[in-house]
């Protein structure tokens, strides 16, 4: 129902969008969640108890003495023959805390492409992309003709969505997902459906239960919405294909239980309290992350263009209030509105509940990211075309900072692993160790980027396998050096560290980002 000259402008963004996050793709090593991501994907589980290893199906097991980088890497890789998908849900169980739907497509895609960094990013961002002809549906049903083309442009560009589409993780599935699901959902309210578009609704929402367990707060937003204005969707076809889709998903949510009550090396990192933390904060940025640059805590940056992306989206909304009032919440607009506020408290509600962070991080409001743009794509259809162009523009001057820093770095979460292993070759001899204090997926990142000769030891502190000075012999006897790194810690203590600094020579010391490497010699000695 666009005119001819508007579907080539929204092709001429999606053409910006797809070549933005195709280019990113291909600069940013992988950081410890996506190596797990790997991991777990080509049915190798790395959260388990070290008491409850298998080795025969592919659970990590922490190395005796030290090995070089291929030993390690072949946790990211298939096995030959390779392994069945049975093995990814067991790896699931064993190892995460998020639904095994992700992983078993990712299994598929690595299988036929490969496992390069590449490949596993271009996997979300191929879903990324797929959002973007049902984001700009969704805008011309909720908004009308004059809000698609803003609606898309900020969906295209936002910091946001390049970022995390990126990520080898299921937040672009996700979006996918919700946006799938958001779509069915405006058409069977507006015209009914057969039982093509019933099943439709039924299978994406199943998909989007088996992706992220928090897409039950856009889902629930959506089903209320159906139940308050169902339209000529008959409330009772609602109610049957809400049971079917619990029909679909209860194999795995039977197990759930289980699965949350495994002890994981990380299970508790949602519990630890960051630092400079504040709950209403949190919240807040939960709402404007999505305008604001720098309210989303991914990235440092200074307070300018945060502050003047707050300024203008607000200007933007106190101008939808101004112009529609209470009309702002008719019809599909309250859709929207109800699909926005339920994502993004999503995090807060589990905080309080459970007593964790969760609202510290801004990948658990993903959901309400279409939201929040398609509601601003209504803001400014109410303002006059140039003034509509003028805001658009100036928020895009805001956003290119951000947007800027992202594409310099090669790197994200503050992990360089890659650039870490760089200095490892450069620097490092076979008669030295290279010694990692990480959970699993640091140990395996290290080790992604790092050959041989060089050899790799690994201590994580979670599995306690590991003693002072009992585990030290085997490690770093008859070495010249070692090299001691230290990443994703997440609170435990350090006593090879401890021990190393009371009994060697501490001779460099050098910061990458979050990640620690120092350099220990012996006091007298030419080895350990």
């Amino acid at each position: 129902m666009s005119t001819p000259r508007q579907l080539w402008l929204l092709l001429a963004v999606f053409a910006g969008m797809a070549t933005l996050e195709i280019a990113l793709a291909a600069r940013q090593s992988l950081w410890g969640d996506e190596v797990f991501s790997l991991a777990i994907a080509t049915g190798h589980s790395l959260e388990h108890p070290a008491a409850a290893a298998k080795p025969a199906l592919g659970d990590f097991v922490e190395p005796v003495r030290p090995v070089q980088p291929e030993q390690l890497q072949r946790y990211l890789e298939h096995d030959h023959p390779v392994a069945s998908p049975a093995r990814v849900l067991r790896a699931v169980w064993l190892s995460d805390t998020s639904p095994p739907f992700y992983y078993l497509l990712l299994y598929g895609w690595t299988f036929v492409f490969g496992t390069s960094d590449f490949i596993l990013r271009f996997f979300s961002v191929v879903w990324s992309l797929a959002c973007f002809p049902l984001f700009a549906s969704i805008a011309r049903r909720v908004a009308g003709r004059d809000a698609v083309l803003p609606a898309c442009i900020l969906f295209a560009v936002s910091p946001l969505t390049i970022y995390f589409s990126n990520e080898a993780r299921m937040y672009s599935l996700l979006l996918f997902c919700v946006l799938v699901t958001a779509w069915v959902s405006l058409r069977l309210h507006e015209r009914g459906g057969g039982l093509g578009l019933h099943a439709l609704w039924i299978v994406a929402s199943a998909a989007g239960f088996l992706t992220h367990y928090f897409f039950l707060f856009p889902w629930a937003a959506m089903v209320a919405f159906l139940i308050l204005r169902p339209g000529l969707f008959r409330r009772s076809h609602l109610f049957v294909s809400v049971f079917l889709i619990g029909l679909a998903i209860l194999p795995w949510y039977l197990f759930l239980p289980g699965s949350v009550g495994n002890w994981r090396v990380t299970g508790g990192w949602l519990h630890v309290r960051p630092g400079e933390y504040s709950r209403v904060r949190a919240a807040r940025n939960q709402f404007v992350q999505f305008f604001s640059a720098g309210g989303s805590g991914l990235w440092p940056l200074s307070k300018w263009p945060a502050r003047s992306g707050l300024l203008l989206a607000a200007i933007i909304m106190m101008t939808m209030a101004w112009r529609l009032r209470w009309r702002m919440f008719d019809g599909e607009r309250l859709f929207v509105w109800l699909w926005f506020v339920a994502a993004c408290i999503a995090p807060s509600l589990m905080d309080v509940l459970q007593h964790t962070y969760a609202a510290n991080n801004p990948r658990y409001a993903l959901a309400a990211l279409p939201a929040a743009y398609l509601l601003a794509g209504i803001a400014l259809s109410c303002m006059p075309v140039a003034l509509r162009w003028t805001m658009l523009v100036l928020v895009a001057f805001a956003w290119a900072p951000l947007l800027t820093k992202i594409y310099r770095q090669h790197f994200r979460n503050s992990q360089p692993v890659c650039e870490l292993g760089h200095v490892l070759q450069s620097t490092a001899q076979a008669s030295d160790v290279i010694l990692v204090h990480s959970i699993p997926s640091g140990v395996l990142a290290v080790a992604r980027y790092t050959s041989a000769p060089l050899e790799i030891a690994s201590w994580v502190q979670q599995l306690g396998t590991r003693r002072v000075p009992d585990s030290l012999p085997a490690i770093i006897g008859g070495r010249k050096r070692v090299l001691f790194v230290k990443t994703h810690l997440l609170g435990e203590p350090l006593p090879e560290e401890e021990w190393l600094r009371a009994h060697a020579q501490l001779v460099a010391e050098k910061h990458l980002e979050k990640i620690y490497l120092l350099e220990f010699r012996p006091l007298e000695a030419e080895t350990f």
